[in-house]
């Protein structure tokens, strides 16, 4: 066995008298090509014109190590055709196009995969087309308190509870926390700071809770969240409070402003809406419900089903509303 250190001598005499030149390079590809063609490619190389045995198995060694070279070079030049003109077939090879300048092409076509200017625009994410008064959501969920088991979100309006509307206090944040899913216990918040306390709101029992946000005191309506709605016993109306309702107003369908007319609507919804999940959603569509206390509740609104504490059906809701607005 050869010692590594012995390498550069072994290669000494092996390749003795050949230079790595662009003379040689072409030399071995113009006899490659002329194996190929079944010519028999002779050169008077200057090795072969030295005498005696060493400059014999000099040379000896020299072709050898031309006729590997050769070989791999007549390779490559026999296959590399095929491997270009090879017809692709549907066994999982990839056809790849240049998407780009049509000019660039043979024979000027499109291709399928270049797409005109404008094709692709990338913008903020916009306000949604319809009224709604819940604040967006801050990462995987919207702003909440959670009191008791049950869900309240913050609404954008109003940004402030007046006094007169502040109820008893309901116990003071117990945990704060970006993940209200994973808390089980007392009374949670991603939005209201741990301490702070979190009050009842007058004549909504149930439905709306107030809490201080930034030195403001917010108000949270009463909705889902994950799989969470109705507590044992409660139906839609437990959701919504019990002031009286002063104007509804449903999205691309139209407003009620007359109290008795308004309430009247209500009491239907809330006497026929039947549970379809607990979970809910938002949609382009909304219905806005005032109330006689000046707060206003929001429901979203997809194919006759209103979301908020859940989703519920009511189809006589949507056709009376209809038949109020015509």
């Amino acid at each position: 066995m050869k010692r590594l250190e012995n390498l550069p001598e072994i290669t000494d005499q092996m390749l003795g008298g050949l230079h790595a030149a662009q003379e040689l390079k072409e030399d071995i590809l113009r006899d490659a090509q002329m194996e190929m063609q079944g010519q028999k490619a002779r050169r008077n190389t200057p090795w072969q014109k030295k005498k005696g045995p060493a400059a014999r198995l000099r040379a000896i060694r020299a072709a050898a190590a031309l006729a590997c070279v050769a070989l791999v070079a007549t390779g490559v030049l026999a296959a590399a055709p095929g491997l270009l003109d090879r017809p692709r077939q549907g066994n999982g090879l990839i056809d790849t196009q240049i998407a780009g300048d049509h000019k660039t092409l043979p024979g000027g076509q499109s291709i399928a995969l270049d797409m005109p200017r404008g094709s692709v625009v990338i913008s903020q994410r916009g306000q949604p087309s319809y009224r709604g008064i819940w604040e967006a959501a801050q990462g995987a969920n919207f702003p909440l308190v959670c009191v008791d088991g049950r869900y309240y979100r913050m609404m954008s309006n109003p940004t402030a509870l007046g006094s007169s509307l502040q109820g008893e206090a309901l116990g003071t944040v117990d945990t704060y926390t970006s993940e209200p899913a994973l808390a089980t216990n007392g009374i949670i918040s991603n939005i209201a700071a741990q301490g702070e306390t979190v009050y009842a709101v007058k004549g909504m029992t149930g439905a709306a809770v107030a809490a201080p946000v930034n030195g403001e005191m917010r108000v949270f309506q009463r909705v889902s969240f994950g799989t969470s709605a109705l507590r044992a016993g409660e139906g839609l109306a437990n959701t919504l409070g019990s002031s009286p309702v002063v104007a509804l107003e449903l999205t691309g369908v139209g407003t009620v402003t007359d109290a008795a007319r308004a309430q009247e609507l209500y009491n239907i919804l809330v006497s026929n809406a039947q549970l379809v999940r607990a979970s809910s959603g938002e949609t382009a569509q909304s219905l806005l419900i005032g109330l006689q206390n000046g707060l206003v509740l929001q429901m979203s609104v997809r194919d006759e089903n209103l979301m908020a504490c859940g989703t519920w059906s009511c189809p006589e809701f949507f056709e009376a509303f209809e038949a109020a607005v015509q």
